[in-house]
């Protein structure tokens, strides 16, 4: 074989495996197209779904009338604190109190329980407040009259130590202390001795 013959076959030999290692072959690059284009579309399909000009405005609540209360909106808001800051019609009652009532034992006053009879409301109320899953009777305040409160005061029956759901039901009177109406609330009891 002559020199030139020898020195082609080496050249040709180098290109074939400087070929072959990088193994980029058209098939791959096509492949690699093809996953770009497909990855744009679905970021652009997302894009697309995902903007919110496209959403409905949201609906903003008229007030409500009735017994479902009312909501406040800019245009009531001096209507709703005239509402709320004016005298409840006769039979009506708000409840001024926290639901959470802590009792070293049954014997000992609560740390922290208070109904106060608020100043808005028109009549002299009491309470009872049972145990819900019982309907037990554990205790009966005095009378409160309106602006008055009671706290801090000992249950009327030995309840063990535990949690338990309470029942206040308040009793609406009249000026001759019979009952007109009565309005019910739960609160959380703990009982810790």
């Amino acid at each position: 074989m002559s020199e030139n013959s020898e020195k082609d076959l080496v050249q040709e030999k180098a290109q074939q495996e400087e070929t072959q290692g990088s193994k980029i072959k058209p098939v791959h690059i096509a492949l690699f197209g093809v996953s770009a284009v497909a990855l744009a579309a679905i970021v652009v399909a997302l894009v697309l779904w995902l903007r919110t000009d496209d959403q409905p405005e949201p609906i903003i609540a008229a007030p409500v009338t009735g017994g479902r209360g009312t909501v406040v909106t800019e245009e009531n808001l001096d209507e709703v604190r005239a509402y709320l800051d004016s005298p409840l019609e006769d039979g009506s009652y708000t409840t001024h109190m926290n639901v959470d009532w802590v009792f070293p034992s049954s014997s000992e006053p609560s740390t922290n329980a208070f109904v106060e009879n608020s100043t808005l409301n028109a009549r002299t109320v009491y309470f009872d407040l049972v145990l819900a899953d019982t309907n037990e009777l554990i205790y009966s305040s005095p009378f409160i009259p309106v602006g008055s409160k009671i706290e801090k005061f000992s249950l009327d029956a030995q309840v063990p130590a535990g949690e338990y759901r309470g029942i206040v039901t308040y009793h609406l009177v009249d000026d001759d202390f019979e009952e007109i109406t009565t309005v019910s609330v739960s609160v959380k009891l703990r009982v810790l001795g």
